[in-house]
C-alpha cells in the first residue's frame, strides 16, 4: 500500500522547530480507524495537515472552515465521530452515507448495523454510562471558549495539606450552587443544546458536566500548585517562578491570561507568582508577552510565553537574565519518552537547575 505523502510521519515527534507533537493524534486517528483523518479534514475544508496546523495558529477563521452558524459548529464536530465502532467502517463505504445509527444510551458512538451493534455490545455494555458522559462533557467544553466556565472561585480557606481532593476542593466554593446555576442558565448553554443535534441532557447530568470541565480546566494550575507544595517552594517567602515546558496548543490555544489565578487563590497573599509556557507549538495569542526579567507583583499570577525550544529559551533570555531562572519546571506532556537522547537532556538540565 503507498504511503500518504501529505500524512504527518515519525519525524514530527520529534519537537523541532516547525515540527508538531500534535501530528501524533492524526496518526493515532488513522491506526485505530484507517482514513479518519481525511474525513476530519475534509469536513474542515483543509487540504492537509498543515492547513490544520494554520488553523491552530489562528490564521484561518470559521468562515474558512465552511462554518457560517452554531449548527454547522457543532455537526461539524459530531462529524468527525461518525464510524462504525465495530468494524471501524466509514460513512463513505456504506451504501448509504446516512447509515450510521448512534447508541442511543450513550449518544456517543456509531455503528453501521444492528449486526455490528450486537458484536460490540458485551465491550460497549462496560463503557456506555462514562461513554454519555464524555459526549456531554465533550459539547460543554465550548462554555469555556465563551469564557462560561470555569466559574468564579475563591480564596482557599484552608491550607493546600488540608485539601485531599476534589471534593474537598468545592467545599471551599462559597455559594457553589448559585453560580453552577448561574452556568446553567448563561446564554451560550441555551445555544449549545439547541444547537448541537442531540437531547438536552437532564439538569443534574448537565450540572455534574459543570464539575468535571471545571475540575478538568484547573488541574494544571492545581498540578502546578501541588508541585510547589511537594517540593517546599514557599510563595509566601519569597516570588516563584515556574517554567511549563513543552507546552503546545494544548495549553495556549485561546488561553488567557488569567487562566493560572487559582494559583493565587491556592496561595492568598503569594510574593508573585510566575509561569511561563514554553514550546515551539505554543499559540499566539493574549500570553504571548515576554516573561519577566525581575520579580512581578504580590498577590498574582503572570502568564507569559515563548515560541520555541526550551534551550533556546534558557541560552537566549535565561543565561542574559531577561527571564527569571525557575523554581520548578513542568512538563505536561514533552513526549520525550519517545526521545532517549531527549530524556537525557532534561535529566541533565534537572541537575543543572
Amino acid at each position: 500500500m503507498k504511503s500518504d505523502p501529505t500524512a504527518p510521519g515519525p519525524a514530527h515527534v520529534l519537537g523541532a522547530e516547525g515540527i508538531h507533537t500534535d501530528s501524533l493524534g492524526f496518526l493515532s486517528i488513522d491506526s485505530n480507524v484507517p482514513g479518519l483523518s481525511q474525513v476530519i479534514l475534509k469536513k474542515l475544508n483543509m487540504k492537509d495537515y498543515e492547513d490544520y496546523r494554520s488553523a491552530l495558529e489562528g490564521k484561518k477563521g470559521a468562515k474558512d472552515f465552511g462554518i457560517r452558524t452554531y449548527h454547522d459548529m457543532f455537526q461539524k464536530m459530531e462529524d468527525t465521530f461518525k464510524f462504525c465502532a465495530e468494524c471501524r467502517k466509514l460513512p463513505d463505504a456504506l451504501q448509504d452515507s446516512r447509515g450510521l445509527r448512534r447508541c442511543k444510551r450513550c449518544q456517543n458512538v456509531y455503528y453501521c448495523s444492528l449486526e455490528c451493534q450486537r458484536g460490540n455490545w458485551p465491550a460497549h455494555k462496560k463503557f456506555c454510562k462514562k461513554l454519555k458522559f464524555a459526549a456531554i462533557d465533550r459539547l460543554m467544553e465550548w462554555l469555556v471558549f465563551t469564557g462560561d466556565l470555569p466559574f468564579r472561585t475563591d480564596q482557599w480557606s484552608k491550607p493546600i495539606s488540608e485539601v485531599k481532593g476534589w471534593n474537598d476542593w468545592f467545599s471551599l466554593q462559597e455559594d457553589l450552587d448559585e453560580k453552577i446555576k448561574s452556568v446553567m442558565s448563561c446564554r451560550y448553554m441555551n445555544i449549545l443544546w439547541s444547537n448541537a443535534g442531540k437531547p438536552r441532557p437532564e439538569e443534574g447530568e448537565l450540572q455534574e458536566s459543570v464539575r468535571r470541565v471545571t475540575t478538568d480546566f484547573l488541574s494544571r494550575p492545581l498540578c502546578i500548585g501541588y508541585g510547589l507544595h511537594c517540593f517546599n517552594l514557599d510563595p509566601y517567602a519569597g516570588p516563584v517562578t515556574v517554567h511549563v515546558v513543552g507546552a503546545s496548543y494544548t495549553e495556549t490555544l485561546n488561553a488567557r491570561v488569567t487562566d493560572y489565578d487559582e494559583l493565587a487563590r491556592m496561595f492568598p497573599g503569594n510574593q508573585g507568582l510566575e509561569v511561563v509556557m514554553i514550546g515551539p507549538e505554543v499559540v499566539d495569542g493574549a500570553i504571548m508577552r515576554p516573561p519577566l526579567a525581575s520579580h512581578g507583583p504580590r498577590g498574582r499570577v503572570y502568564l507569559s510565553s515563548f515560541k520555541g525550544l526550551y534551550h533556546v529559551f534558557w541560552e537566549t533570555l535565561v543565561e542574559t537574565q531577561q527571564a527569571v531562572r525557575p523554581d520548578l519546571v513542568v512538563g505536561f506532556h514533552p513526549v520525550y519518552h519517545r526521545q532517549r537522547s531527549l530524556l537525557m537532556l532534561w535529566s541533565i538540565m534537572a541537575m543543572l537547575l
